[in-house]
């Protein structure tokens, strides 16, 4: 039997310590360049699969028992019909925990230090003052998913002054860094007289549209909202439409609903917004690789001796 590896940022001694894992599996190890597009007739004896592969695939491998993502959404594989039912997915839930919550509060500082109109006078030549600064220190934040990366923004945010509540789908305890607990039927309240409301959501049928036009409502016009999530999770029709009427300050989108952003989408021209191409957690960036590299090897070596795997996924619910 196979495992495929595709996809993955490692050095070659990480790779040679992945391939000496397969084989005391026993596992031939099956390689793909990460501009291959695998094809089912290659993988019929394939056993196990890590990395980015086509979910399109997983109809047309009944031999399949395992997939392990390199990355921590997974909705698109779970939405996905397997040939095996019972074959276990993992993700890599946890490695990006540290660069996305940098990447939230770097967005949410620029916004709040009015860097993008100040960039612009830059280009223009103006020297010149642009309006009133805000500071994290003494501001209220709702971060939105209360998971790794939402608890690590907590972290930081709460050491430099801002006082944190959490939205998840239970209240139950609140946490270190966390001053107030929703759950998640009271996100209106939740987001009522905040100065940033920051996403952290996987992208299922229950966290579709989670905020809305009337969350939105709830909010004001110091309100930004940074989704670093799931594009779904936030209606754009909603967010645009608050932004041109200024009923909120602004928003910081590494996702969205439809990715690329369509050129026609009016965030694209909006001052107060800013965008990037899903990179606030990337696969290759250091930090982050060295996380993904941990989660694999030790399931890898986990599956080699039987034991049960970590990071698994409940493909009904999503995560």
């Amino acid at each position: 039997m196979k495992i495929a590896f595709r996809h993955l940022f490692l050095r070659p001694e990480q790779q040679e310590q992945l391939n000496a894992l397969a084989l005391s599996a026993g596992l031939t190890p099956l390689w793909y360049a990460d501009d291959a597009t695998p094809q089912a007739c290659e993988l019929q004896d394939c056993e196990v699969l890590i990395g980015n592969f086509p979910p399109e695939l997983l109809t047309q491998l009944p031999a399949l028992k395992w997939m392990q993502t390199a990355y921590a959404g997974v909705d698109k594989l779970c939405a996905a019909k397997w040939a095996n039912e019972d074959a276990l997915l993992t993700n890599c839930s946890g490695a990006f925990g540290v660069a996305i919550a940098e990447y939230m509060l770097t967005g949410l500082m620029m916004l709040f230090r009015l860097m993008p109109a100040y960039a612009a006078n830059q280009r223009d030549k103006l020297w010149q003052r642009v309006g009133q600064c805000r500071s994290v220190w003494g501001s209220t934040i709702t971060v939105v998913g209360m998971g790794d990366i939402g608890s690590r923004f907590a972290h930081i945010a709460k050491a430099m002054g801002a006082t944190i509540r959490g939205v998840r789908r239970t209240a139950g305890d609140i946490p270190a860094d966390f001053d107030e607990v929703y759950p998640s039927d009271q996100l209106a309240q939740a987001v009522t007289d905040v100065d940033a409301v920051v996403m952290a959501l996987p992208g299922t049928p229950a966290t579709r549209h989670m905020v809305n036009e009337e969350i939105i409502a709830h909010m004001d016009e110091r309100t930004i909202i940074v989704n670093c999530g799931r594009g779904s999770t936030l209606d754009e029709a909603a967010l645009a439409q608050a932004l041109l009427e200024r009923r909120i300050a602004g928003a910081v989108l590494d996702v969205a609903e439809a990715e690329p952003l369509p050129s026609l989408s009016p965030l694209w021209h909006m001052e107060n917004v800013i965008i990037t191409p899903h990179i606030s957690g990337r696969n290759e960036d250091t930090v982050n690789g060295e996380s993904i590299y941990r989660i694999i090897t030790e399931n890898l070596d986990r599956y080699g001796k039987g034991q049960p795997l970590t990071h698994v996924v409940d493909r009904r619910i999503g995560y």
